[in-house]
């Protein structure tokens, strides 16, 4: 067992709401920022000593100029955080996203569907990523579900679906044909309002369907997590 530092007592009690929030697999540092109310300085000085003292690992992903930070129990933190607090430690939601969708070389891919986990969970929805289904022909990315809803969301990160052509042959017009047989609506999250048109235009005319991008997610933090519903 490490020793710790003397760490005064304000910052100690971030650390501990952040083990446990850590704790839940939440892994994006700027959720962990918002769920503490912190940010600039107060966020360094605590994922500095979070790191410092080996309770997490952090891994930068540059993503449209920005930089964001990538966050998960190392085992001695997952180890005293049930010590100390009694609670379960979830894996990590990037561990689960490189076991089912290949993080690590999908980054992009995989980003988009954390942001959109934590911006689900800000308009209280309960998320589940990669959630198992019965049925081979529908690999969801997220579930959400709020009072008496419940949707698999595919997240999108293609630039541009509206150039696909129609087609039983497209992988991506089966995917969403595929997804509207299972729940009888399609729901997709892409990156901009702009792809969301795009996206949009094809299903509109054609399947019944809700979607949502992650700038204007970001812009209106109060706004229903669906911009457009069909």
């Amino acid at each position: 067992m490490q020793k710790l530092r003397a760490i005064r007592s304000d910052l100690w009690r971030r650390v501990e709401k952040a083990l446990q929030i850590l704790a839940e697999g939440v892994a994006l540092r700027v959720e962990v920022e918002y769920r503490l109310g912190i940010h600039g300085g107060a966020s360094k000085r605590l994922f500095d000593t979070l790191i410092a003292e080996r309770f997490v690992e952090q891994q930068l992903l540059p993503m449209n100029r920005f930089t964001y930070g990538v966050v998960r129990l190392t085992e001695f933190g997952a180890y005293f955080t049930m010590r100390e607090y009694g609670i379960a430690v979830a894996s990590s939601e990037w561990d689960i996203l490189t076991q089912h969708h290949n993080a690590e070389e999908y980054a992009n891919h995989a980003f988009a569907i954390l942001l959109f986990a934590y911006h689900a969970r800000r308009r209280g929805w309960k998320v589940t990523l990669c959630p198992e289904v019965d049925n081979p022909l529908v690999e969801p990315d997220v579930l959400v579900e709020k009072d008496r809803e419940h949707w698999y969301v595919e997240v999108e990160v293609l630039r541009n679906p509206r150039k696909r052509k129609d087609g039983a042959d497209n992988t991506w017009v089966r995917k969403w044909r595929n997804q509207w047989e299972f729940q009888k609506r399609v729901a997709v999250c892409t990156l901009t309002p702009k792809r969301r048109a795009g996206i949009v235009a094809y299903l509109r005319p054609r399947l019944p369907g809700m979607a949502t991008d992650l700038a204007t997610l970001a812009r209106h933090p109060e706004s229903d997590l669906w911009v457009e519903r069909w």
